[in-house]
């Protein structure tokens, strides 16, 4: 995978489960969307069938493709899909203490 078919997305550990109000269970996980020609992430919510499906907190390289759908341009992706990186995340750079 080459970082031109991939976008880097920060996976938080943090989700949410349930049951909808069909009465079907449901699991949805945050992350962080690294997007090209944006200062900074974007915040956003993924699916998961089952909280044993949540990535572990940290960046992963996600392949992307994008496609048509009902006539619009979208973009598809799945950090279940994606390749742990050795990366830092946002929030331990952030919490290093500053150096005079």
């Amino acid at each position: 995978m080459s970082d031109q078919d991939a976008m880097l997305v920060e996976i938080t550990g943090n989700y949410r489960s349930g049951t909808s109000g069909k009465g079907n269970p449901y699991c949805m996980f945050e992350g962080y969307v690294h997007l090209p020609n944006m200062p900074y992430p974007e915040k956003a919510s993924f699916y998961a069938e089952k909280v044993s499906e949540v990535p572990q907190a940290g960046t992963y390289r996600v392949p992307f493709k994008f496609q048509v759908k009902d006539g619009r341009v979208a973009v598809d992706f799945d950090p279940r899909n994606g390749i742990r990186t050795e990366l830092p995340s946002l929030s331990s750079v952030r919490s290093q203490p500053k150096t005079a």
